[in-house]
């Protein structure tokens, strides 16, 4: 809306009779249908004669203004949408995705790193960090780029490939076009954007100023406007902003150090009158033409965190559905769906969560999710194109000026010489990446003359510089020290040598991952393998032959070839692999799950394999019937009786099973709910007077968020055979409304509803009172609690309700102890605040799922340690 007491208005006609612009100092108003170029246009007319206002140019007032004008909607349309060129990855179509709609601040540390890029964190391979390890990392806490230009009158900005550079200096242009530079301290500045590379290129056909190369640059973008001359008179006064990108793009070092020269030279004279500065650069080549100047400071981009990569994906999400479906309800809901899958992807695996801290990789790896790629299982494919953009087609397109900055790379040429030298890497030097200097030069000879190269030693080094300046994969890491610029390319680049190593047969590539099995710094490799053979190469015999030797032989720890196999199919699958090789891995899954000899962790990351292969118990949704009688209750095992028999569910309700309810629509059809379980549902139930503990349960979950249960997009919590969690007393008690629906074959009087205390108790001990369903004594085989391990920290999470055979109580039924704490009928107190819930838990120590241990909880809660089983019982009057 324009302001109440507009200074100056100016309209500008468009061609549809309906649409007008007003402007005034700082806001415009819209009528009629407009694109986003004539507001932006409007925009830059605003702040083209607010520039100038108390300003006294040579140039009549009219004309410098209208100079200005055209100059600032070059820039704002020339980089108004987001540079796709480059990434390898052609989209289903055309994306036009606003810059200022997706761009993340970035950080930076206020030094250059050790070597061409910042040590990262190796705790992929294996091995935490140390404290020593962790001081020598980090130089100092990352602050914001702006930040830094507020404070110095110029800056060089470094980072890796992709790292953001270029769409930073994009950034500042286009919202100093906009006349928001105020947000930066910098009200009222005019941007000059332009590429290092191009003026480098000028030098070489004559010595010229780098005031006159701006002037030739902008030369004829305002028609016949003397835009030239106004940045000329903008220079004057101090108002610019200068920002000069691609430093390394000026591959000639000889030319570099001139380039250098004479931007300090025209930093110097400038900077004194207002003018500020940013220059962009890698690492790798900077240092032999490091500039030196009063006030000229300098800083190196860090990797996004986990905030920043949210930002940039709930950025992303929200563009792309806002493009094809405009701002609708439809669009908002599409976007939080692909949000969230897209940070469960990027979170599942730590190589892929590494690669996207980087912005250009996480841009590449939005592209292909959006493109259908499976990920994290299909991350070969990620990988690869990745090391392709990486080597190829950023290369040639990343830059302002247009040109391919220096020598093209035959990326399948690199590839075959990069993947053995990874693999010789990654042998000598498992999860560490870093290798000497001599010894990757003697390395690379020995792969020249082993390919027939006349002249390796010279082969070598031209290699070796080409891949750290033009590609920026193998970088100086430390002094003498050489390493991949992620560990992730280094395991990747080390698969793909172990699948050309096998030339099509499996034996070769058997018998080197064999010997490595149960070694953390090789998991990844063998799966990148696997994954490489089957879907890369597409030879899924010989993956098959792969993961079956694994399982046959089951080389390593008990356990981990098995998991490994099951690990691998899931990445491949489908098509990776042949059926029968899956088949034959799912049966070793399921013996690996119920063994008693393995590891309880392993056995819980089979039956969760399991699951997300799509294997189910045949006996899912069986009942058990319970006897009436006698039996002994409480920690003093007295007698007590039940005049009734019931039937209770074998295993308490999975995922999958309550999939049906949420699929039914069982959260919108009020008749499964009880009247106060459909306050709960739709939010009624948050207006009554209650106690904090209730309020803040419910703060916590507000209504838009009880619709499914509270894990569900939870990637583990919410595997299809491991037990529902989340959900409160009122969702349980639905689902037994919902199922009674389903099941015919109930005797009369009887129903299906949660089991009333006694019930459950019966049902988990028998009839001699057992301490545990499987008899007196804890077994950290028989049940999933704090104590089923040998460090007393627990197994991570839920388990499949079917991996505990050992722990099955007299009656036939499984998980009545630990994995998840289950709702009862009952109360526990006479106020009827709190209900009885049952078992323990895979969070609480395993003196909690005994038999006769009795806690509560508060109807509203739900925890991720709290499930439900459903009775079929006498109806209650």
């Amino acid at each position: 809306m324009a302001q109440k007491k507009p200074t100056t208005k100016q309209a500008i006609k468009h061609t549809k009779p309906l649409q007008e612009i007003q402007a005034d100092d700082s806001s415009i108003a819209v009528a009629g249908s407009v694109t986003d170029s004539s507001i932006i246009h409007g925009q830059t007319i605003i702040f083209a004669e607010r520039f100038w206002r108390d300003l006294k140019p040579a140039l009549p007032a009219e004309t410098i203004h209208q100079a200005t004008a055209a100059y600032l909607s070059y820039l704002a349309d020339r980089h108004y949408y987001l540079n796709m060129k480059g990434m390898g990855v052609a989209d289903r179509i055309p994306l036009k995705l606003k810059l200022l709609d997706l761009y993340v601040p970035l950080k930076a540390r206020m030094e250059l790193p050790e070597g061409d890029t910042w040590k990262r964190d190796p705790s992929l391979a294996g091995r935490d960090i140390t404290d020593h390890e962790q001081e020598s990392v980090h130089f100092g806490d990352p602050i914001p780029l702006i930040s830094v230009l507020k404070q110095y009158s110029g800056m060089v900005v470094l980072g890796d490939p992709g790292a953001g550079k270029t769409t930073f200096v994009k950034y500042l242009a286009l919202k100093l076009a906009r006349g928001e530079g105020s947000l930066f301290g910098l009200n009222d500045y005019l941007p000059i954007l332009l590429p290092l590379a191009g003026y480098a290129n000028a030098l070489q056909t004559r010595d010229i100023p780098l005031d006159d190369f701006i002037a030739e640059y902008f030369e004829g973008i305002g028609a016949n406007l003397p835009v030239t001359e106004m940045l000329s008179e903008a220079l004057k006064v101090g108002r610019t902003l200068i920002l000069l990108d691609g430093l390394d793009e000026v591959r000639d070092i000889n030319m570099r150090n001139t380039v250098v020269e004479r931007v300090v030279d025209f930093y110097t004279f400038h900077h004194r009158q207002g003018n500020k500065f940013v220059i962009t650069s890698r690492v790798v080549g900077y240092r032999a033409v490091r500039p030196s100047a009063e006030d000229l400071a300098e800083c190196t981009i860090v990797d996004f965190d986990d905030d920043e990569i949210e930002e940039f994906i709930s950025h992303w999400t929200s563009a792309l559905e806002k493009q094809a479906q405009g701002h609708t309800a439809i669009a908002y809901s599409d976007a939080e769906t692909e949000k969230r899958e897209l940070i469960d992807a990027i979170h599942q695996n730590p190589g892929v969560r590494q690669l996207a801290s980087t912005p250009l990789l996480l841009t590449i790896l939005a592209l292909m999710k959006r493109q259908g790629v499976s990920l994290p299982e299909r991350r070969v494919q990620l990988y690869d194109q990745y090391v392709n953009t990486l080597l190829s087609t950023w290369n040639r397109a990343r830059s302002l000026s247009g040109r391919a900055p220096g020598r093209d790379i035959d990326e399948v040429q690199t590839v075959r010489i990069l993947a053995p030298l990874a693999l010789w890497m990654h042998e000598i030097s498992p999860g560490v990446g870093l290798v000497g200097r001599e010894d990757m030069r003697r390395k690379l000879e020995e792969l020249f003359l082993e390919r027939g190269d006349g002249s390796p030693h010279q082969a070598a080094r031209q290699f070796l510089q080409d891949v750290r300046e033009h590609a920026a994969l193998l970088l100086e890491r430390g002094p003498g020290e050489y390493g991949f610029i992620h560990l992730t390319f280094e395991e990747y680049l080390a698969a793909v040598a172990l699948a050309l190593k096998g030339q099509g047969d499996s034996k070769p590539i058997i018998e080197t991952l064999s010997a490595h099995v149960g070694e953390q710094a090789w998991r990844e490799v063998t799966l990148l393998t696997i994954g490489y053979l089957g879907i890369r190469q597409q030879l899924p015999k010989v993956a098959g032959e792969v993961v079956e030797a694994l399982v046959n032989d089951k080389p390593g720890p008990s356990g981990e070839a098995v998991v490994l196999a099951g690990d691998a199919v899931l990445d491949t699958w489908p098509g990776g692999v042949p059926v029968a090789s899956k088949d034959k891995v799912v049966q070793e899954l399921l013996a690996t799950m119920q063994s008693d000899a393995i590891r309880p962790e392993l056995r819980r990351d089979a039956g969760l394999l399991l699951g997300r292969l799509g294997w189910r118990p045949g006996d899912l949704d069986r009942f058990v019937e319970v006897a009436d009688g006698v039996y002994l209750a409480g920690v003093k095992k007295e007698a007590r009786e039940l005049q009734y028999s019931y039937y209770v569910a074998k295993y308490p309700v999975t995922n999958i099973q309550f999939a049906r309810f949420v699929k039914e629509d069982g959260y919108k059809i009020k008749e499964y709910w009880s009247e106060m379980g459909w306050e709960w549902r739709i939010g009624k139930y948050d207006s009554r007077t209650i106690q904090d503990v209730e309020r803040d349960w419910l703060e916590h979950r507000p209504p838009t968020k009880r619709n499914t249960p509270y894990y569900w997009h939870n990637i583990e919590l919410s595997n299809p055979i491991v037990p529902v969690v989340g959900v409160c007393w009122f969702e349980a008690e639905a689902y037994c409304n919902w199922l009674a629906k389903k099941i015919v074959a109930i005797p009369e009087g009887y129903v299906i509803r949660l089991p009333k205390d006694g019930e459950w108790e019966r049902a988990a001990r028998g009839l001699d009172g057992r301490e545990y369903p499987w008899g007196e004594g804890f077994n950290k085989n028989a049940a999933n609690t704090w104590d089923s391990d040998s460090t007393g920290t627990g197994l991570g999470g839920t388990t499949a309700v079917c991996t505990f055979p050992q722990g099955t109580s007299p009656t036939d039924l499984w998980d009545m102890s630990g994995n998840v704490w289950e709702w009862t009928r009952s109360w526990y107190d006479d106020e009827k605040r709190y209900r009885i819930v049952r078992g323990g838990s895979w969070i609480g120590y395993h003196w909690f799922t005994r038999t006769s241990f009795c806690n509560w909880s508060i109807p509203l809660m739900f925890n991720d340690d709290l499930g439900f089983r459903v009775v079929i019982a006498p109806k209650e009057s």
